[in-house]
């Protein structure tokens, strides 16, 4: 049995419900597991966050105002449309004929030539790599792409051999230094 007072607080709520009113609420709940339309629509939710702030703020601010502000934008994923997805998939094809053109570039190199920006690129490759289109060798700093693993895979040799790795900080020329000699001081 319910133990606090909170839940005691429900109990007689609840004991107190006419027979209709418990009904739904059980068959409500019910539809929510079993995937059934419930039968009263859900109470709106307002997250606490926003709900401090709706009272915070209970006025439009001037600047606002007397711009005629548009509508708040309502939270959530944006709805992608048809054009999107269709600019989406010429990205793709302009990338795998990048890569497939060349004997292995690096995600970098790769954006550069298509025009697009080096995370839209990273994206487009990932894609396509698990789509089995294109073939990376090497990983991180060494990541190479081409049509085929084999040549993604010496591309990224190469890459790794030709890097050029930290510069080793210059030491002073110490003997080609000359040194003056001391002055001697008089003598008394």
């Amino acid at each position: 049995m319910a133990t606090d007072a909170f839940s005691q607080q429900i109990v007689n709520l609840v004991r107190k419900m006419p027979d209709e009113a418990i009904l739904a609420l059980v068959k409500n709940q019910l539809g929510a597991v079993t995937g059934e339309t419930p039968l009263v629509p859900p109470a709106p939710r307002r997250n606490r966050a926003r709900a401090r702030a709706g009272a915070a703020q209970s006025k439009p601010s001037s600047v606002a105002a007397k711009r005629g502000a548009a509508p708040k934008r309502r939270p959530g994923r944006p709805r992608k449309s048809p054009a999107a997805s269709a600019e989406r998939q010429e990205t793709l094809e302009a990338v795998e004929r990048i890569v497939k053109a060349s004997s292995g570039l690096s995600a970098s190199e790769v954006a550069k030539q298509a025009g697009i920006p080096q995370t839209r690129a990273a994206a487009a490759l990932k894609e396509l790599k698990l789509e089995k289109r294109i073939f990376q060798g090497g990983d991180r700093r060494f990541a190479r792409y081409a049509g085929d693993a084999k040549t993604a895979e010496q591309a990224s040799a190469n890459a790794r051999k030709n890097a050029a790795g930290p510069t080793p900080a210059k030491k002073p020329n110490v003997k080609g230094r000359k040194r003056v000699a001391p002055a001697a001081a008089p003598t008394k």
